[in-house]
């Protein structure tokens, strides 16, 4: 009777209506997020047809990069100990599963769905973070200087900066004029809330995304590439005429850099970073076959800071080199390279036939790619969210037989 019940159930359309509640709540709310992606996966678990999906998995590259991280993250316990530090560090990755759950079980009738409901949340989010710049409302203590009301400003601005390069595809590829406006006005009030808030990381990617799609779907390479530098030399223009927030962040990073070519000073944001990927990539080197093992500090910090003769006491306040795959490597050693790279691949691969959307999910890969080289990615929740969610939903639609199902 159970087997009965359960094979009358249409566990796809039911696990993707649920995606689509998932996909509107990333931008609005963790704890909602939280509790969709919970119930997708464990109507996915009910769904069962294990067999069937294993055959899926074992045959896609971002399902086995995936299983491959958090396998080896297991695995080695044997070599480095630490049993309880490496089951609390790798149960964060519960996280990714919803790229298996969109793998195997996501009805792609739905594809649209997602991304408008997507679309509709950063729309609301975008309200939010203008009322608190326009100081309308109060928000617990988000400061209108940095108005980003529901994920950090490096999240939300990477966020953003995909959310512009999905309504420029749109646009280009919409047919009907009344939506064609509205496309244009969505995407200049997200850039617009881009360079009002503090998120370096996603006007570094949007710099590169507009290059992209200018490349992309203009045919006369030089022109799209003139195209793209104007309006970017425009846009960048005003924000720093008109945003004090960019103006300041924009003189900050400049500070920065150059406090480390003429002084060798590698305090300040801008600074660190480049001090933390020179700590991380010898720290590797020195570790290079078996890794230092997962953990919530890096190792030897001190040490390393300095080897190098720098300020080992600011450095020790950091929790990680601020790069997932540097971080990733360093802690697996060279099978953590591996599959970093194997990552990075896998995204840039998905073999979608409708042109916008592998276009979308190019630009994606872009996004998270140089995301992820300037912040710890794969162990905060909502960058793995950012993640899991288009990660598993453009892997699906590159699945092999839905080419002509969305």
């Amino acid at each position: 009777m159970l087997t009965l019940a359960k094979k009358e159930i249409d566990f796809k359309k039911y696990i993707s209506f649920v995606l689509i509640a998932y996909a509107f709540s990333f931008p609005v709310s963790k704890a909602t997020t939280n509790l969709f992606e919970v119930l997708a996966i464990l109507l996915w678990i009910v769904e069962g047809n294990w067999r069937e999906k294993w055959q899926l998995y074992k045959t896609n590259l971002l399902s086995i990069t995936i299983i491959s991280l958090i396998g080896f993250s297991l695995l080695s316990i044997l070599w480095h100990g630490n049993t309880e530090t490496t089951f609390r560090y790798v149960a964060k990755y519960r996280h990714l599963l919803i790229i298996f759950v969109f793998y195997s079980s996501f009805d792609t009738r739905y594809t649209k769905a997602i991304l408008s409901a997507f679309l509709s949340a950063m729309f609301i989010s975008e309200l939010m973070s203008y009322a608190i710049f326009f100081e309308l409302i109060h928000y617990k203590n988000i400061s209108p200087l940095d108005p980003t009301p529901f994920m950090s400003h490096m999240t939300y601005s990477t966020v953003l900066a995909f959310t512009t390069s999905l309504l420029l595809v749109m646009l280009f590829y919409e047919d009907h004029l009344k939506y064609k406006i509205f496309y244009i006005l969505f995407f200049l009030s997200a850039t617009t809330n881009l360079f009002i808030n503090g998120g370096r990381s996603g006007q570094i990617i949007y710099i590169v995304l507009i290059i992209t799609l200018f490349l992309s779907l203009v045919k006369n390479k030089i022109k799209a590439f003139f195209g793209a530098l104007f309006i970017l030399l425009l846009t960048f223009s005003l924000a720093y005429n008109f945003s004090t927030n960019f103006h300041n962040r924009s003189n900050q990073l400049y500070h920065d850099f150059d406090n480390v070519i003429t002084n060798n000073n590698f305090d300040g944001s801008g600074g660190a970073r480049v001090a933390l990927s020179i700590l991380g990539v010898h720290t590797f080197i020195d570790n290079p076959i078996l890794g230092t093992g997962l953990s919530y500090r890096m190792y030897n910090i001190e040490k390393y800071a300095k080897k190098h003769d720098f300020d080992a006491q600011y450095f020790k306040k950091f929790d990680d080199y601020h790069s997932a795959f540097l971080t990733i490597s360093v802690q697996l050693g060279i099978a953590g390279l591996i599959i970093s790279l194997a990552i990075i691949y896998a995204l840039f691969t998905f073999q979608i036939t409708k042109q916008e959307y592998r276009l979308m999910s190019i630009l994606f890969a872009i996004s998270f790619v140089i995301f992820s080289f300037t912040h710890n990615t794969f162990h905060t929740m909502n960058p793995m969210i950012f993640f899991a969610l288009f990660g598993g939903y453009f892997n699906t639609l590159g699945k092999k037989g839905t080419s002509n199902e969305f």
